[in-house]
């Protein structure tokens, strides 16, 4: 079965684990990604997590008829690509196949904050790609996390 990816450019992201320390010098900023994942038309999760920029996240999502893993990883705009509300995904997408993680593409794609983004994998030749049509479809919302003041702030 041949998939191709279709995305929205306003669009998604996807999510994260642990939330990893922030490396000396780093950007501490952090991003909530909240998002829903649509397997062969229906809905499978709705995972929220958190990613800070530069640190790659992975969620999976199982329905009976296939698995997918993502891996996501966020990247703010550079000052001279005016997008300061605005957030770059990275995404990579697995299936599982005969129980192993099969590469099936990447991707980076742009969203503004606060605005939902959207990104498909289709069957090839198919031209429709909703929610209730495409074998993988996300929906995804990502705002910037506040950093929290310490003991002194």
């Amino acid at each position: 079965m041949k998939f191709v990816l279709a995305a929205c450019l306003m669009v998604l992201a996807l999510p994260a684990a642990a939330q990893p320390a922030p490396v000396d010098g780093a950007d501490s900023t952090r991003y909530r990604v909240e998002s829903a994942v649509w397997c062969s038309g229906e809905l499978r999760g709705e995972p929220e997590l958190l990613l800070q920029p530069g640190v790659p996240g992975v969620f999976e999502v199982h329905s009976p008829d296939s698995s997918w893993r993502l891996s996501v990883e966020v990247e703010p705009p550079g000052e001279a690509e005016g997008a300061p509300d605005a957030l770059w995904f990275k995404v990579g997408i697995e299936q599982q196949v005969d129980g192993r993680w099969e590469f099936l593409t990447d991707t980076m794609l742009g969203t503004p904050l606060g605005r939902p983004g959207v990104i498909t994998v289709v069957e090839e030749g198919e031209q429709e790609s909703g929610p209730e049509t495409a074998p993988l479809y996300i929906e995804m919302t990502a705002s910037r996390v506040e950093p929290v003041a310490g003991p002194e702030g």
